[in-house]
């Protein structure tokens, strides 16, 4: 898989949903986690280097022999652009995951803007 580059700090792209039938095929939340670095193109290192987790750590988490620290959950979908995650625990708990009514109306307004700048 080949490293992509990181979006400058005022370029950040705003994550996305993933394809809910790679969610359902998730079995646990540390399968939402290699999804979603997945999805990103980003090698596991990068991730590592770019959320301040140990390398060695970050090896032991994707091997399932650590925890994914919860507090970098956010981060980590920032980094790697999509939800996987998020998308992964409120299927599994039985809840329909809905984006703000008023965000998803901004982001139909760019695409349609978009389109017409094409």
């Amino acid at each position: 898989m080949r490293q992509r580059e990181m979006p400058m700090l005022g370029e950040a792209r705003r994550p996305k949903l993933a394809p809910w039938e790679l969610v359902h095929a998730c079995k646990d939340m540390l399968a939402a986690v290699h999804l979603c670095i997945q999805l990103s193109g980003f090698m596991d290192y990068v991730v590592a280097e770019r959320l301040g987790i140990d390398p060695g750590h970050m090896s032991r988490i994707m091997r399932g022999q650590a925890h994914f620290p919860p507090r970098k959950l956010k981060p980590l979908m920032d980094l790697c652009g999509n939800y996987a995650p998020l998308q992964f625990l409120s299927w599994a708990c039985g809840f329909d995951l809905q984006e703000r009514a008023k965000d998803a109306r901004i982001r139909e307004l760019e695409a349609e803007l978009e389109r017409v700048r094409g």
